[in-house]
């Protein structure tokens, strides 16, 4: 077990690149936590042990967002992860409240691998929607994730895990994947396809349509404050 209340919290912004210019177009914000002497706490590990308390869940994922946006890129669209289990029920009008003072703001939405946060993530997106913030549907395609159409048919964005990378070989994913985009174009929704490492796959993102790509080929470009606070768990 991790100690939290000896974390510090920072953060991390990946860009969203154009396959076909290169031109950044907003960033990722993702959280970063680091232990006293300085080295970093893997962001999974932390909010899998915040997961046992709702409410020490709530309080960091709020921490996190209010650090994120305050020192976001200035003019850039900007993405947050949202877990939906830490704004359930009285949380979520803080965070809509802390959002809502940001025009260029995205969330991102994982709707996991059970029909319980499915409904959850689809809620959560109804009352994002009333409050003009717009919202991307993450990780689809991830392993042991679920689909679900109503999010699909209803976000802003789809963003496609790293996942389909290892389909590039095998024309079924191919397939099934420049549907999903299709069915976006047509809808005007925006693609992202998260996992860009190697040109060989920037080609194939330029190949298949999507609007932007996102991965470590884009590392030099990452932004990171030089800047941290303690986590308060109060």
């Amino acid at each position: 077990m991790i100690n939290l209340s000896s974390l510090t919290l920072s953060c991390e912004y990946q860009p969203f690149v154009d396959p076909h210019t290169l031109a950044i177009d907003g960033y990722e914000a993702l959280a970063r936590f680091y232990l006293p002497n300085g080295d970093a706490v893997a962001p999974n590990i932390v909010f899998e042990q915040l997961h046992e308390s709702t409410e020490l869940l709530a309080a960091v994922e709020y921490q996190a967002k209010a650090f994120q946006l305050a020192h976001a890129p200035s003019q850039q669209r900007i993405f947050i992860n949202v877990d939906p289990h830490a704004v359930d029920g009285p949380h979520t009008a803080k965070l809509i409240k802390l959002l809502s003072q940001y025009q260029q703001i995205t969330v991102e939405i994982i709707e996991n691998t059970c029909i319980s946060d499915a409904q959850l993530a689809n809620q959560l997106f109804g009352q994002f929607k009333q409050a003009n913030i717009q919202v991307a549907l993450d990780d689809i395609g991830a392993p042991h994730s679920m689909l679900c159409v109503d999010l699909m048919m209803n976000v802003d964005y789809l963003k496609f895990d790293r996942h389909w990378l290892t389909h590039i070989t095998h024309p079924e994913g191919v397939q099934l994947l420049i549907a999903l985009i299709n069915f976006a174009k047509q809808t005007n929704k925006q693609c992202i396809l998260e996992g860009i490492e190697t040109e060989t796959q920037l080609a194939f993102a330029r190949d298949i349509g999507v609007d932007l790509v996102q991965g470590f080929l884009f590392k030099s470009w990452f932004i990171r404050p030089t800047r941290s606070q303690t986590l308060c768990l109060a």
